[in-house]
């Protein structure tokens, strides 16, 4: 203490730094000689005449002490000083108690208990009063001046760390095996990292130039690169855009995937943008390569597909004409293999409408005949002209109310439920009940097909809607087209289909199908 009082004060280090004095009394004249006593201080002093004024005050401003009168009306000193207290900014507030009246040891104790810093008695010796205000306007001062101090000593470190910090992100920028830029709001380079200046062959003052950068663009890709950049800067939002570079060595062009991203403030401010550029020429041309690929296979199978139509037709004509010419006269073994001839070619010939129908999907050719169905009646259709090959262990039974009407392709919806139907037999070996269930749903109507067969492992079912997906592999046949041209005539329709299984032999499958009442094909 005695080294706080010692200090002068107003020292040079403190000079600026200023503090305020809660002065609280009902009598005006004593808030006067108050004021007149501890001017010298230089401090700003706010006076305050009842103990609600005062608790107004400590509401919105902080105190280095307050000088409070026991004697109040309304609200005396102690219940004021209790108050105060009970606030955590003020909690630790210093109270000087004044008072006239209460001399007896137990008041002043009564006072202490009420947080009181000091106890003065009137009259008091203003030089001592005086003093002991000091005391705590320097101990303030001094406190401010130390988190002056803390906080130029924190920004001070946030420098160093912040410059460190920057030394390491360029050192790492220009290890990092792609190009990196940073830039002004208004476009213009602030930094470009070694990468990029060693792919172009460019000096790092060249790399800051937006002409030196656009030279090194292909000719074909620069027009779209600037539209993508001018688009961000006009929207502050990212972009992403593919274009080809130049290398300075042997000056072959190379696939970059270019992204420009905004750098904001804490107010959300744009502050500048980042552009990266990836290689990602192998990737570009591997996927070229098995675009063309694709679209090879495609084109052959398609080829193939029309090619094997005519023979197929002309055997299934021959086969006929056999069994017609023959007649009643025909062994029992040549009306055997006849009949195993024209399942051949039937089931052939289906194989190739299959390849056919996946070739239109896929160019998005494949057309409806949209009309008024009679679900009801189409499902007892496809159920009657499949149960026949089933054994006799094993039936389909639909449930769906008479009436059920919707908008679509009727031989394509023939397609879709025969499929399904036809999946649910061959895959249900042990046999069972195979149950389709239709109900209309908000406007749209949902079909279930469900078997007690194998059923499809978990982690097949995100695939049995592939092409050439299969869940149990060759062991059934087919070429795993049926689900694809199922999926593909159903999201015709504006519909969906899913699949559910636990994958455990004898529980089987669910089939989901939706499909709107009204049209809505897709574009």
């Amino acid at each position: 203490m005695e080294g706080f009082i010692s200090t002068p004060p107003h020292s040079p280090q403190i000079e600026a730094l200023e503090t305020r004095i809660l002065l609280v009394d009902d009598h005006p004249p004593n808030l006067l000689a108050l004021e007149a006593i501890l001017e010298p201080l230089g401090q700003r002093l706010v006076k305050a005449t009842s103990g609600r004024e005062a608790l107004r005050y400590l509401l919105t401003e902080d105190f280095a002490v307050i000088l409070l009168d026991v004697q109040m009306p309304d609200l005396d000193g102690f219940e004021t000083a209790h108050l105060i207290r009970q606030r955590k900014r003020t909690r630790y507030t210093p109270i000087i108690f004044l008072t006239a009246h209460s001399r007896e040891e137990t008041d002043q104790v009564h006072g202490y208990e009420h947080g009181a810093a000091d106890y003065v008695v009137k009259p008091f010796n203003p030089d001592v009063l005086r003093w002991k205000v000091e005391v705590f306007v320097m101990l303030n001062l001094q406190q401010q001046q130390l988190q002056r101090q803390e906080a130029a000593l924190w920004m001070l470190e946030r420098e160093v760390l912040a410059r460190r910090s920057e030394h390491r992100f360029r050192t790492l920028v220009d290890a990092l095996p792609l190009f990196v830029w940073a830039m002004l709001p208004d476009g213009a380079i602030t930094y470009t990292n070694r990468c990029w200046l060693d792919y172009a062959g460019l000096e790092p003052a060249q790399g800051r130039d937006w002409e030196a950068i656009e030279s090194v663009f292909h000719p074909e890709d620069l027009s779209r690169a600037r539209a993508a950049w001018a688009e961000a800067h006009r929207t502050e939002r990212g972009t992403e855009v593919e274009y080809r570079l130049r290398r300075s060595h042997d000056g072959a062009y190379r696939w970059f995937q270019g992204r420009m991203l905004p750098e904001r403030d804490e107010r959300s401010a744009l502050t500048g943008w980042v552009i990266t550029a990836t290689d990602i020429d192998d990737s570009q041309r591997a996927i070229e390569s098995l675009r063309a690929t694709s679209e090879a296979k495609d084109v052959f199978l398609t080829m193939a597909a029309h090619e094997l139509r005519t023979p197929l037709q002309a055997a299934r004509g021959f086969v006929h004409l056999a069994r017609l010419k023959s007649g009643t006269g025909m062994s029992p073994g040549v009306d055997r293999a006849l009949q195993g001839l024209a399942r051949s070619v039937d089931r052939m010939a289906k194989l190739v409408e299959n390849l056919l129908d996946v070739g239109r999907l896929q160019r998005g050719d494949m057309e409806l005949q949209t009309r008024l169905v009679d679900l009801h009646a189409l499902l007892l259709e496809v159920a009657e002209h499949i149960q026949p090959l089933a054994e006799h262990s094993r039936r389909i039974e639909i449930l769906a109310p008479e009436g059920l009407v919707l908008a679509g392709d009727p031989e394509r919806l023939d397609q879709v439920f025969t499929n399904l139907l036809s999946n649910a037999l061959r895959y249900s070996p042990e046999g069972g009940t195979i149950v389709v269930n239709a109900r209309e749903e908000a406007g749209q109507i949902h079909i279930t097909v469900k078997d007690h067969g194998l059923g499809i492992p978990p982690d097949k079912l995100r695939h049995i809607f592939e092409c050439f997906g299969r869940a149990h592999g060759t062991a059934y046949g087919g070429l795993g087209l049926g689900l694809t041209i199922v999926r593909g005539i159903v999201e015709r329709h504006g519909g969906r289909i899913w699949a559910e299984s636990n994958g455990r032999s004898g529980e089987g499958s669910i089939f989901h199908v939706v499909l709107p009442r009204e049209p809505r094909l897709p574009a």
